[in-house]
């Protein structure tokens, strides 16, 4: 089972698409294209499926998705719209990421745009701070001709750069917190994070690992990351199990000891957490609905 290619239908002389959907419900079912892609909920909300992770959406919330990641905004009505009222109202942005890499790549000023582009492969939201001024732009966008709308889209893009609180989606592959900054440190725990999470792992042991006391360490991490240590590497074990749930390979057992779990009953308490569902009930959901 793999997620559907899906064509974004842009003509050849746009290099913006901007799309106004009002709908029952969003595109089923989880697909992947590759343009780049912002989407500003207007009305709806539910799971947001990005790779392997599922996170809730809500009306107001804007996303980042990057090139041919994986990816389903699922309505918590589905399939039941009430009176006539529309489930799934929004406004998505689809660019060629690559084509607006390469045009920015010899101007230094937009280095934190070019960043963030980089980043958008974890699936990114933006912080309910920054809300209000990107929905304002976002929606004047499809009121502007077609070089003011390239222009539109990079005022847009530099604003959430600029946003030091974004949220970064896929567990398995989380950066530090900003765009603007690369810390060794974290991002040495990070690597060996992703390396041994099926190994049992300790926060002494990790501390270690950049030269601070277990104290130090954990104020350290949760200013960088804005997640406590532990609250990472459960949401690292969890996207690795819903990777092997996905991939329709292992049963829940397999699941739980492969991602470094020893424990049936935390494992099961974990991934709720993290998920809102039991591993069966995400296993049926999403392959169900990519089938």
């Amino acid at each position: 089972m793999q997620p559907l290619h899906f064509k974004v239908p842009r003509l050849k002389e746009e290099t913006i698409r901007v799309e106004c959907w009002d709908l029952d419900n969003f595109f089923e079912p989880i697909h992947f294209h590759e343009e780049f892609q912002i989407t500003l909920i207007l009305e709806g909300g539910g799971s947001l499926f990005v790779s392997e992770s599922v996170v809730p959406f809500r009306k107001g919330e804007i996303y980042l998705l990057g090139k041919n990641l994986p990816h389903v905004f699922r309505n918590s009505g589905f399939d039941f719209p009430q009176h006539g009222h529309k489930n799934a109202r929004a406004i998505s942005v689809f660019f060629n990421q690559d084509v607006l890499k390469n045009a920015l790549n010899e101007i230094p000023e937009a280095y934190a745009i070019h960043r963030l582009l980089d980043f958008s492969v974890y699936g990114i939201r933006v912080s309910e701070k920054q809300q209000s001024s990107i929905s304002e732009k976002l929606n004047s966008l499809n009121d502007k001709g077609s070089f003011e709308r390239i222009l539109g889209l990079l005022e847009i893009l530099e604003g959430i750069s600029k946003d030091n609180k974004l949220t970064f989606i896929s567990s398995l592959g989380i950066p530090i917190h900003t765009v603007q900054e690369n810390i060794p440190k974290i991002n040495k725990v990070f690597d060996f994070i992703r390396t041994n999470y099926n190994e049992r792992i300790t926060l002494k042991q990790v501390a270690e690992l950049v030269n601070m006391s277990p104290t130090a360490f954990c104020r350290f991490f949760k200013y960088k990351s804005q997640k406590t240590f532990s609250r990472f590497l459960i949401e690292v074990r969890i996207a690795n199990a819903c990777r092997l749930l996905y991939q329709d390979d292992f049963n829940t057992s397999e699941c739980c000891y492969s991602s470094g779990y020893n424990n049936l009953s935390n494992f099961h308490k974990h991934f709720k957490s993290v998920t809102g569902m039991t591993p069966l009930e995400y296993r049926n959901n999403i392959l169900k609905r990519a089938n």
